[in-house]
């Protein structure tokens, strides 16, 4: 077991998710390393900063904008969509991992969907994976257009046969997505989305599928909670159940943690100790960060409160009267501290990035201090912004670097 302070806790957590003691390149070479880096990163379709996805890859690499992390990823075939912690996207070497799951039928709810479209709108699958076979990539505006499937089917909300099916055929691996073109997801077959060294490769036993998978999650957020935060854990509740994470600490394939004054437990993998000694020899920058509202250091959110003093809710599916922060709300990470919080808008039309509101954190960072501007400036860089107007109404132009 390691014994860490609070301290050595951030350190090491913002070394795993790439925020400390990195330094990628800018553009399109630094978001291959640092999606290779990261291993999975979640998808939100909604746009208001550019998305959940843009801001993951922005608070780590210099010199991108909203866009074009998913496009390249699929246009040279670096990843592909799948579930992990919710909807995200993967590097393309996981794809034979994945198969054994959706061997296995894939998401539980979506799985279920398939009986219910088989007994309401009979023949609709066939006919949709014949038409993505035939016209494919397609995405609903395709199937609609050509008449495919078009029975209304309701579940969570309202949709049509043709669009359930699509979902249904993805998450058993029978089709992938192909691209996206405004978001919109259009899906091919496999056989056509997936390079044949990938898919062709033997995928494992759904047993080491799961073992695969817990290891990459304590990979992916550095400090995996061993109790609690079931968003962190996504599809993996079952394995808790399985009590997998005890046989592996019985294996020594990870390591528990215990920090000073936290409560909670945490997993660490076993090279956890010698990565924490590399990220105590670099020095923190003095960068101000901008966190995405789903980026993998916030997805354990009564963690994040208890380890670093940090609450946040996105309150963005909430109503406006339950709403104590703001709309789009990003936390402010400076060196191993959250020093504030933002709620932003951007306006595509005039180019203007809006602050409409900016929390300080008790002993944080003022919104006038040097490097909170400094970092306003480069987000507006990623916006591809020409002025920032801050909640008092002044506004400054965007400065070039």
């Amino acid at each position: 077991m390691f014994h860490w302070s609070t301290e050595q806790a951030r350190l090491y957590q913002l070394w795993s998710v790439g925020l400390h003691g990195k330094a990628y390149p800018q553009g399109e070479v630094g978001i291959r390393e640092c999606f290779r880096d990261q291993g999975a990163i979640q998808l939100d379709p909604l746009p208001v900063l550019g998305r959940n996805h843009d801001l993951v890859i922005q608070a780590r690499v210099d010199g991108t904008h909203p866009g074009e992390a998913l496009e390249l990823i699929h246009r040279n075939r670096l990843g592909f969509e799948y579930w992990d912690k919710m909807l995200c996207v993967l590097p393309i070497d996981n794809f034979p991992d994945y198969r054994a799951f959706m061997a296995s039928g894939g998401e539980a709810w979506t799985a279920g969907r398939e009986a219910r479209l088989n007994r309401e709108h009979s023949g609709a699958l066939d006919a949709v994976l014949g038409a993505v076979a035939q016209h494919g990539p397609v995405s609903s505006r395709e199937l609609k257009d050509l008449e495919v499937a078009q029975g209304d089917h309701r579940e969570w909300k309202s949709t049509k046969a043709a669009n359930a099916s699509l979902e249904v055929l993805w998450n058993r691996g029978v089709v992938s997505v192909s691209h996206r073109v405004n978001y919109r997801r259009y899906f091919d077959l496999t056989e056509r989305v997936i390079p044949a060294r990938f898919r062709e490769a033997a995928p494992p036993q759904l047993d080491s599928f799961w073992r695969t998978m817990l290891l990459r999650r304590v990979r992916a957020v550095g400090l995996l909670p061993a109790k609690g935060d079931a968003e962190v854990w996504g599809l993996m509740q079952r394995v808790r159940r399985n009590r997998l994470p005890e046989e592996l600490v019985s294996e020594g394939a990870v390591v528990p943690v215990r920090i000073d004054g936290v409560k909670k437990a945490f997993y660490a993998l076993p090279h956890a100790g010698e990565q924490l000694a590399l990220a105590e020899k670099e020095a923190l920058d003095d960068r101000v960060r901008f966190i995405a509202p789903l980026d993998p250091l916030v997805w354990a959110r009564n963690a994040l409160e208890q380890l670093w003093d940090f609450e946040y809710a996105w309150e963005v599916y909430k109503p406006v009267s339950k709403r104590r922060w703001g709309y789009y709300v990003l936390p402010v990470l400076y060196r191993d501290r959250f020093v504030a919080r933002f709620d932003g808008r951007f306006d595509r039309g005039t180019k203007t990035l809006h602050v409409l509101a900016y929390h300080e954190e008790a002993g944080g960072m003022p919104l006038a201090h040097p490097a909170v501007h400094a970092g306003f400036q480069r987000f507006l860089a990623y916006l591809d912004g020409e002025q920032i107007v801050l909640p008092t109404g002044l506004g400054s132009k965007r400065r070039e670097s």
